[in-house]
């Protein structure tokens, strides 16, 4: 059952992802009249702003560079968070 919701999430995301882009896109051409910093401050899917979700990125870096996570854990969450956050993960 855990896979379905995997599944909902990953699409939630990649929605998400679009949208922003198409946003963007709009903000780009002048047909969007919300500015950038109100956006910034939207919840992403899960909940949380844009700074949270950075904040949330620093805190697992520090406990990566302290020894208290081993990299493979280090890598998934890093990339679950800039998924998030609309960033590409290389």
């Amino acid at each position: 059952m855990g896979r379905g919701s995997e599944s909902f999430q990953k699409r939630q995301r990649e929605k998400n992802k679009r949208e922003r882009a198409a946003a963007k896109q709009a903000r780009r051409h002048g047909k969007l009249e919300v500015p950038f910093e109100e956006e910034v401050e939207a919840p992403s899917s899960n909940g949380k702003s844009e700074a949270e979700l950075y904040e949330d990125f620093r805190l697992l870096s520090e406990k990566y560079q302290s020894g208290g996570m081993d990299e493979e854990t280090y890598e998934q969450r890093r990339a679950e968070i800039f998924e998030q956050l609309g960033l590409e993960v290389h």
